[in-house]
């Protein structure tokens, strides 16, 4: 094999393992702060929208739940949680998956 083959296959295989690892704290409150979620969220006591941890449990068993999540962020939802309605979040999709995954994590706080 070339050496610029190896190089290539080394390279999609860290950026696969780095899709992979799960989103910490720090970066998933980052993103909190840089969409403004900490408006109507917060990570365990309900406020104006329901806990994110309380979503992470809703959707715990969901094979979906990422796409769905990605989905009400992006297109906002309403009655899911009650009266008031979410409204769209213009979310980067650099920033949605790790926001995403990072809510979904939070199923033991």
């Amino acid at each position: 094999m070339s050496l610029r083959i190896v190089s290539m296959i080394l390279m999609l295989a860290a950026a696969a393992a780095q899709a992979d690892e799960p989103v910490g704290d720090q970066t998933g409150l980052k993103l909190v702060q840089k969409y403004n979620c900490q408006q109507c969220h917060s990570i365990d006591k309900p406020h104006v929208g329901p806990s994110f941890s309380a979503i992470a449990k809703r959707y715990a068993s969901d094979p979906n739940a990422r796409s769905e999540v990605a989905a009400n962020i992006l297109n906002g939802s309403t009655g899911a949680w009650g009266p008031l309605p979410m409204p769209p979040v213009a979310v980067s999709k650099e920033d949605l998956r790790p926001l995403v995954d990072w809510i979904l994590s939070l199923t033991n706080t």
